[in-house]
């Protein structure tokens, strides 16, 4: 039992990291509307405060276990900080066992540091690479399974708001996808947990969307028969009562700035729990020299061409086209192996020897379910922080993250759709044959240059 009581706790911190990785609509509310704005407003969002709840109870003839988790959650995005602090309850038999929790994660001296207070003690690490605590990508995948989900007929209401309803099913290689493992690490002590063991699996979800703002309510995940399948194949004669997660967003834009205590920073000093990665150290990364504009990279968005590097591929386009451009798949973030129904898509990463990273759409156009690592890449995504070490990335015409708006709009012409919020801009342009084949360059109206660039196309 000892075994089932550590995989329960590991499990469900793995769910709390998965939330927190996790942020007016005049046309007719649809789950493909809904979602494909809510992921729109996400990207405007400053800050957010929410509280996380998990509940979990199983047992055998001889043992019962019960998990309970209640935690504050604050992020920011610049700078990109989180704060999480709560409590943990396990029930075991006749032990009752209760811990206060906390972790802090920082950017320090341009490296991410976690600062994890458990069982009385702080402890410090640094992660392996860059995080964002408000990562867009669950919602960006939401937006894409938008098929998946139905809405109710009646609002609901969260924290006294009304709110859409979306219910349906989310690919576990969606959550397992934006697992922040480094966070994972230092909540469990160093203790490895292979976030593989939902992938494969279809979670039942209930997203709350607020009516006036477009942006998360609650997300409710039902993990019970997964975990009942997990442990029930290692664990004859369990059974599984309970097993959820529920991420309730309260406000927006309301977080001051998140400081680490000094005394939270003095202890984790004094500790042993430091990991300075000193193997990675960013001084010894070689930056590249931006590349040219190659005569092969296409003057017009639809040429759904990139130049990566001195490399130019064109979507859809294989994985070994971008492996020839120096990149890898991560496959810590997506395993190889990772399954893939048939049309559809995973999320991905590929990363260079520098640290730069690339999202990808890794597509499975086939009639019948492939390995990721046998997919094509249907979409490419970049940004500011993940191009840090140097790589070159041109979009058609040679647009960059850091081109001005201007050199923008006159490259690729009359936009089909425009949104100008107060922290981001975003322009879009798309094919009508295709949902998935577009093109979208967000602007930072601070510098009205480039901040991040994506395009699609699947077909």
């Amino acid at each position: 039992m000892e075994k089932k009581l550590k995989n329960v706790w590991l499990l469900g911190l793995v769910l709390l990291t998965a939330a927190l990785m996790a942020g007016g609509c005049g046309k007719k509310a649809t789950p493909e509307n809904l979602l494909t704005d809510m992921y729109k407003n996400s990207k405007e969002v400053k800050s957010v405060s929410s509280n996380m709840k998990l509940a979990a109870e199983m047992g055998d003839d001889t043992d019962t276990l019960a998990l309970d988790l209640d935690a504050d959650i604050t992020a920011t995005k610049k700078p990109e900080a989180s704060h999480i602090k709560g409590k943990v309850g396990i029930k075991f038999g006749s032990t009752d066992f209760g811990t206060d929790m906390e972790v802090y994660q920082v950017k320090e001296k341009d490296e991410i540091i976690s600062y994890t207070y458990i069982q009385g003690q702080w402890t410090k690490q640094t992660a392996d690479s860059e995080e964002n605590v408000l990562d867009e990508g669950m919602y960006e995948g939401l937006k894409k399974a938008y098929k998946s989900f139905d809405i109710k007929k009646d609002l609901v209401k969260v924290n006294d708001k009304k709110c859409y309803e979306l219910t349906g099913k989310v690919d576990g290689g969606l959550l397992s996808g934006i697992i922040d493992q480094d966070m994972l690490d230092s909540v469990t002590s160093g203790v490895d947990l292979d976030a593989d063991v939902i992938k494969d699996a279809k979670i039942p979800c209930v997203i709350d969307i607020y009516e006036d703002s477009i942006l998360p309510a609650r997300i409710h995940i039902d993990m019970k028969d997964v975990l009942a399948k997990m442990m029930g194949d290692e664990y004859e004669g369990l059974e599984v009562d309970e097993y959820y997660a529920e991420l309730t967003y309260n406000e927006y834009d309301k977080v001051d700035e998140i400081k680490v205590p000094k005394k939270a920073k003095e202890a984790a000093d004094a500790g042993s729990g430091f990991d300075w990665d000193s193997g990675d150290d960013d001084t010894d990364k070689a930056k590249a020299t931006p590349a040219r504009q190659s005569k092969e990279l296409g003057d017009k968005w639809n040429s759904y061409t990139v130049q990566i590097g001195e490399k130019v591929v064109t979507l859809p386009c294989s994985i070994s086209d971008l492996e020839a451009a120096g990149l890898a798949l991560d496959t810590e973030d997506t395993p190889a192996d990772t399954a893939v129904e048939a049309d559809d898509y995973v999320l991905a990463y590929f990363v260079d020897k520098n640290g730069n990273e690339v999202m990808v759409d890794l597509i499975n156009t086939s009639g019948e379910a492939k390995k990721a690592e046998d997919c094509l890449v249907g979409g490419i995504s970049v940004d500011e922080y993940g191009l840090e070490g140097g790589l070159s990335i041109l979009f058609p015409g040679g647009i960059a993250v850091g081109t001005a708006k201007d050199d923008v709009l006159a490259k690729y012409g009359e936009t089909d759709d425009t949104y100008e919020g107060e922290s981001l801009h975003m322009f879009t342009w798309s094919d009508e044959s295709s949902y998935f084949s577009q093109c979208e360059i967000d602007i930072d109206p601070e510098t009205n240059n480039v901040c991040q660039m994506s395009m699609t196309r699947y077909e």
